[in-house]
């Protein structure tokens, strides 16, 4: 099935069925849509589940039941071309009145800069190295740029509406659209099968999928984003959120259309954070700024844990809270803090000699930035600097799709017949019931001496 957006001069066509799903979500398609002749293309546009598109359940909202993305191959090397900031992709957008786009002319078989993406003249060239965001795209020109994309030959990227488009020969490359889970699924597993070198995906589709951001984090070709222009009604995520998802991502160039060609934008500032640790229950009731952050922390800790912080520090005697801030200061010389995580921990004493993680949470705007992995690192060090006799290891109760995440912090499994009277039992740490699934894990972190030469 083929659909037209309005304004589009161009055609999608599919070897499958597909709903109009996808093209609804990003408001690429009217309410009557005309269908257009079929051409050539590899444009793999991923439809919608059949029980969500005729109103059945929608795939669970848990990271947990959702089926893993497969990751992404590394892309093979192109002949010819032996650096990755060498131009494999040049596009320019050409306007009524403009000249013929010529890459040869244009300079496009320059070497790029460090970030390998850069604008000659009225183009942007892209190498196999780069990382780059589109900024300022109506949703015609963002639908446009992708069919050409994924166009399998030249002539038909070329004449891709109002877009200019010269490529190596061997350049594959795969769009992303993700409407829902099934359909992102996919996608990710037809772009694996390709092996694309460039991957092309809407930044609007990636708001709360930490899975697919994860994977296009790791993947060692090229990447671009289109993100929407600010008046597009179908973004679907904040400013803010944009934000993340580009630091998630880890872009490293940001460009704009401009009038007679391409501009350079500024990409997101580094965050500059801070942990401010070992909070107590009255830490959190009676100092200002902690109950600020705790106002800021409870809509996470009511989504994740379904609780209230205060009342569950209180349920656990001598527990403490660690929040993960953002410091930015303003002209008055003021400082303002973000909240962007926590983690709630418990000392064991002798003879226990046990630091408890009893909570970790990351907002979901804010994931895949290695928060997660900074809350941690700052409790690994905290229990490495109590001397043995006080601290032997940090225990866990890990969820399981969190299972990974612990073992690339050198967590491992405590044995089911681990009875040494070390480990605290789960009625004594947390009172909810386990969760099937639910994995007892540890990390041995105590100080340790080792002799130096010989006697």
């Amino acid at each position: 099935q083929v659909y037209r957006s309005p304004g589009v001069a161009t055609c999608l066509s599919s070897t499958r069925p597909c709903t109009r799903a996808p093209l609804q979500r990003f408001g690429w398609m009217s309410a009557s849509p005309a269908p257009v002749g079929k051409v050539a293309s590899c444009l793999s546009l991923a439809s919608a589940s059949t029980a969500a598109s005729d109103g059945g359940a929608q795939a669970p909202a848990a990271t947990g039941s959702r089926a893993r993305l497969p990751a992404l191959p590394a892309p093979g090397g192109l002949e010819g071309v032996k650096s990755k900031r060498r131009p494999v992709l040049s596009l320019a957008l050409q306007r009524p009145g403009d000249a013929a786009y010529d890459p040869e002319k244009r300079g496009a078989s320059a070497p790029l800069p460090a970030a390998a993406a850069g604008a000659s003249g009225a183009a942007l060239a892209l190498g196999l190295g780069a990382r780059a965001v589109l900024a300022g795209l109506s949703q015609a020109q963002a639908m446009a740029l992708c069919i050409g994309l994924a166009a399998r030959d030249e002539d038909d990227a070329g004449g891709c509406g109002s877009w200019a488009l010269s490529r190596h020969e061997g350049l594959r490359v795969a769009t992303v659209f993700g409407c829902d889970g099934a359909a992102l699924h996919e996608e990710f597993s037809a772009a694996a099968a390709m092996a694309p070198h460039l991957v092309c995906v809407h930044l609007g589709g990636l708001s709360d999928r930490a899975g697919a951001c994860a994977v296009l984090k790791s993947f060692r070709g090229a990447l671009l984003v289109l993100e929407a222009s600010p008046d597009a009604a179908a973004e679907g995520c904040g400013e803010e959120d944009q934000e993340g998802l580009l630091r998630a991502l880890g872009v490293t160039s940001r460009w704009s259309v401009a009038e007679h060609g391409f501009e350079s934008l500024t990409l997101p500032p580094a965050l500059v954070t801070e942990i401010i640790g070992d909070l107590k229950l009255k830490d959190l009731e009676q100092d200002p700024e902690v109950v600020a952050l705790v106002s800021q922390a409870q809509p996470l800790y009511d989504q994740h844990f379904h609780e209230d912080l205060i009342e569950d520090v209180r349920s656990r005697e001598s527990a403490q809270v660690g929040f993960l801030v953002a410091r930015r200061e303003e002209g008055d010389g003021l400082v303002q803090r973000q909240f962007l995580g926590l983690i709630v921990y418990k000392h064991w004493g002798p003879p226990l000699r046990v630091l408890s993680i009893l909570r970790v949470a990351v907002p979901s705007k804010f994931r895949l930035q290695g928060f997660g992995r900074v809350l941690m690192r700052w409790a690994i060090e905290k229990a490495r600097q109590m001397p043995r006799t006080q601290c032997a290891r940090l225990t866990l109760n890990s969820m399981p799709e969190a299972i990974l995440f612990y073992e690339r912090l050198q967590f491992t499994s405590i044995p089911q017949d681990d009875d040494d009277g070390g480990e605290p039992r789960m009625e004594e740490v947390d009172a909810a019931q386990p969760v099937p699934g639910a994995l007892w894990m540890e990390l041995k972190c105590g100080r340790s001496f080792q002799l130096v030469g010989k006697r």
